[in-house]
């Protein structure tokens, strides 16, 4: 069930009435906070399994899973035994994880290489056919997302940061729950477990939070990423099965046009994912429960390190907690924390899909962040003023520098939306050898100042609503200024919503 259709709007109603008929109670009535969670998790059942019911068994081992490991590490009294149990949790969610998202991938790498060695012996290769693998099944939505989130909290009760869940159905509901299920936050058990078990009721002031989060979502998922998207298919197609069909269709695309697609792919791929993100923080607040803010205007970053402090906080955060500090982090000199630092960013781009693209959209990051630690982020000594007072020099500093770190992660975008490493090679030699700028393209895309434009015109809201957040540092803003200015914002966005939304495309992140 998708946030951005109407089948949502009236199972979404239909839950919230009887949540706050329980909430009511729930407070004084234990027996009302059980059927309170109860019916959440319930609904959260049902909004999962909307899409494909056969997949709410994999979310419900992952949950007994992680019950029972958890609870044996907290009873074990010797290492050995804690080590099985969480041997077990990891083993168990990241085997799932493995066979559902990596298992052909892994096949299909092997065979090539393997077909590569014996062709150059002289043998006969094997066909795709002779190998088993697991294409048919589609991906579960959101594994990634709820694989992490309990295994946190297995590897937490294991290191004596909290005590584990005695309660199935409440940690059933901290598993799946649904405004955050499918496309994160991925949260901490520590911080979400404790709300979920107490009474829940919105109160005033977190209703009005929750409506800025929700049209702030709408607005950046179906008017901002959803418009950009009709733009950006046209360069990169609309569909892996398209380029399979016809992949000769991406020869007749100009660097310049996918230099300018790639402008527009970070600001779809950031609304349409923080758009998202935003809705299920709103829709939570509703349900009186506070989420993660997992965006913050990442668009306005000076440099990699700001960047991946902004964008997809909770998951950034996982990599930092569970595998950044087990390798060591900055604990043991500069250069292996810079190798930890990249070797996180190729493990989050393979995080994001089972193709070599990702793991290079992955790799450029690292490389990214390790030169400007390496040779261009202030010593601690030389650090300056977070505020420093207006000059003409900080203008031109600041600018340059954000402009830099928006245009680098924009052009990794070509390893991040490319089908396969081929597209990708080619699209690369494009963007960055091949400009023709011709002013009447024959490809049927549109001319790269003409593409701009359009894009521009649908980001210039955004762009204008973040920069205010970016340098006020503060998300709620709205609420701050006059009421016929809220209410003109208000009318904006929602126009822009109903006239010019696109209501029911899936969201990108969904295939990670």
């Amino acid at each position: 069930m998708l946030f951005n259709t109407f089948v949502f709007l009236v199972f979404f109603l239909l839950v919230y009435g009887i949540f706050l008929i329980l909430g009511m109670w729930a407070k004084d009535k234990p027996w009302a906070l059980r059927l309170q969670n109860l019916w959440l998790l319930a609904a959260s059942y049902f909004f999962y399994g909307w899409w494909e019911w056969f997949f709410l068994s994999l979310i419900i081992i992952s949950t007994f899973i992680d019950y029972f490991c958890a609870i044996g590490i907290e009873k074990s009294q010797s290492q050995s035994r804690r080590r099985l149990f969480l041997g077990i949790s990891i083993f168990g969610n990241l085997g799932m994880l493995f066979t559902m998202k990596y298992f052909d991938f892994f096949v299909d790498s092997f065979l090539f290489s393997f077909n590569k060695i014996i062709l150059s012996l002289g043998g006969e290769a094997l066909s795709p056919g002779s190998v088993f693998t697991i294409s048919n099944i589609i991906l579960p939505v959101g594994i990634s997302f709820y694989t992490f989130q309990t295994m946190s909290y297995t590897i937490d009760v294991y290191k004596g940061q909290m005590k584990a869940e005695h309660d199935f159905f409440d940690f059933a509901l901290f598993v799946n729950y649904f405004p955050q299920l499918v496309a994160g936050p991925i949260e901490r058990a520590s911080d979400l477990l404790p709300q979920l078990k107490k009474p829940k009721f919105p109160s005033l002031d977190s209703v009005r939070l929750a409506f800025w989060d929700i049209l702030l979502g709408y607005f950046m998922k179906v008017y901002v990423a959803d418009n950009l998207a009709i733009y950006i298919d046209q360069v990169f197609l609309g569909g892996k099965s398209l380029y399979l069909a016809n992949p000769e269709i991406i020869l007749n695309v100009d660097g310049s046009q996918i230099f300018v697609a790639c402008l527009g792919l970070l600001m779809q791929v950031y609304c349409d994912f923080a758009g998202y993100s935003f809705i299920a923080l709103g829709t939570s607040r509703l349900l009186g429960v506070n989420l993660t803010v997992n965006f913050e205007t990442p668009e306005f970053s000076r440099n990699p390190i700001e960047f991946w402090n902004r964008w997809h906080v909770t998951l950034n955060r996982w990599f930092r907690d569970y595998i950044y500090f087990a390798l060591g982090g900055s604990k043991f000199g500069k250069l292996k924390q810079l190798r930890n630092l990249f070797l996180i960013f190729v493990v989050s781009g393979f995080w994001h899909g089972a193709n070599w693209t990702f793991v290079t959209w992955g790799t450029m990051q690292g490389v990214y962040t390790v030169i400007y630690l390496a040779f261009l982020a202030p010593k601690e000594k030389q650090e300056t003023n977070p505020s420093p007072s207006f000059s003409w020099k900080t203008l031109f500093t600041g600018t340059a520098s954000r402009l830099l770190i928006y245009v680098l992660v924009s052009v990794s975008g070509v390893a991040f939306r490319s089908y396969d490493a081929s597209m990708m090679g080619i699209y690369f030699q494009k963007v960055l050898f091949v400009w023709d700028w011709q002013i009447q393209p024959g490809n049927g895309i549109k001319q790269a100042s003409l593409l701009l434009e359009e894009m521009v015109k649908i980001t210039l809201p955004l762009f204008i609503l973040d920069g205010i957040t970016y340098f006020k540092k503060d998300r709620y803003w709205f609420y701050q200024n006059h009421y016929i200015v809220q209410g003109l914002i208000f009318s904006l966005l929602f126009f822009l919503i109903i006239v010019k939304g696109i209501f029911g495309k899936e969201v990108i992140y969904f295939a990670f």
